[in-house]
């Protein structure tokens, strides 16, 4: 795991990838899809937790806890980047912004590098789950995204399908396509699915006690800082103590809050 300014993110042939999202707290499947999608890609992922999710309630952790959740998280993972843009930011954390701040960096507009054939087409991906996928034409000016970035859909159980407006707006195609073009396409995942919400997670955190979903690593943090009102657990087997993360998560949860 990484953790270092965003114009420094690998080299203008590469392309970029974002995962954002609240991480609160970060389960196997965020880290099971980043993984997924950076072996896919040949591409390190960038993990960016929001500052203020415009859609969803605010996270019950702070901006330093879930940093180091994703730190406990990644850690010993060079695919896996830590990126704390968002959090840097004022207001609401509108992904556009986001999208619009490292289009410049795949330019190089935002390091004052001038840019070349190469930096001006870089590829920008935005890896999302299908339910927000299905409510992305709810998004602040989403309508600028096809020119920004392509999308990565990570299949979701459950998740319906997205606006006609939104399948017209971003055109799936293969991989290789999407390489070779700088934003406007999609690519539909087929695993591994994003089958659990944090929200549940902090449910049986909170009622149970545990939970395998998440990272020993992380369960153990979450207790020492007593979040989600975890009760005082003694059992040193509350969790999987294994950090491997599955490829395939369940109980499926269509819960927005991934």
């Amino acid at each position: 795991m990484a953790n270092r300014p965003a114009a420094s993110h690998a080299s203008n042939s590469t392309p970029l990838v974002l995962f954002g999202g609240t991480f609160d707290p970060v389960h196997r499947a965020h880290i099971a899809c980043a993984k997924a999608v950076s072996a896919l890609l040949d591409s390190p992922v960038l993990l960016l937790p929001n500052a203020q999710p415009p859609h969803r309630p605010q996270p019950l952790s702070s901006s330093a806890q879930r940093l180091a959740m994703l730190a406990l998280a990644c850690e010993g993972d060079s695919a896996l980047i830590i990126d704390d843009w968002e959090l840097r930011q004022t207001g609401p954390s509108y992904s556009v912004d986001t999208l619009r701040h490292f289009r410049a960096v795949c330019t190089g507009a935002s390091t004052g590098s001038s840019s070349d054939t190469n930096s001006a087409t870089r590829p920008l991906f935005l890896l999302i789950g299908a339910d927000s996928f299905a409510n992305l034409h709810h998004w602040h000016q989403w309508q600028a995204f096809p020119e920004l970035c392509h999308l990565i859909v990570a299949p979701r159980p459950g998740a319906p399908s997205a606006a006609e407006e939104v399948l017209a707006a971003f055109v799936e195609s293969d991989i290789e396509t999407l390489l070779n073009r700088p934003a406007g396409m999609r690519f539909m995942l087929d695993e591994p699915t994003l089958g659990i919400s944090s929200s549940a997670i902090r449910a049986d955190l909170r009622e149970k006690g545990q939970s395998d979903a998440i990272n020993r690593k992380v369960f153990d943090y979450i207790q020492r800082e007593g979040l989600y009102n975890l009760p005082h657990q003694s059992n040193t087997d509350a969790v999987g103590t294994s950090n491997t993360d599955p490829v395939n998560t369940s109980p499926a949860n269509t819960d927005e809050d991934s």
